[in-house]
């Protein structure tokens, strides 16, 4: 079963977070040859996700998932669901954590 995280994100800027992996016997697991698939849609039932998330590996077995401010900026405020998948070499498929992505709009204007 996937851990559950509702994650934040600030319209028309740009959004990180890092999430530490961990297996079963509470030991990071070394993810350099996985794959991790993410994205984010107002519903499950949803055709196709309003986002996808780039992730990025990071040397200490975290992964982050990022979103451009170009991305933020074209998503209404409100609340998504969203999740993370991983690919072991092996092909197994886990979701290792999902949520609520709650968009805030955002009052300063960059120009």
């Amino acid at each position: 079963m996937a851990s559950r995280a509702n994650i934040y994100i600030d319209k028309g800027t740009d959004f990180r977070t890092t999430i530490e992996l961990f297996d079963e016997d509470d030991q990071e697991l070394f993810h350099s040859t996985y794959s991790f698939y993410s994205g984010m849609k107002k519903l499950y039932s949803d055709a196709s996700p309003v986002a996808t998330f780039s992730i990025e590996k990071t040397a200490n077995n975290d992964v982050t998932l990022i979103l451009s401010d170009t991305q933020t900026a074209a998503l209404k405020p409100g609340k998504y669901q969203y999740d993370v998948i991983m690919e072991k070499t092996t092909g197994e498929l886990t979701k290792i954590v999902e949520g609520l992505a709650i968009v805030v709009d955002t009052i300063t204007e960059v120009s």
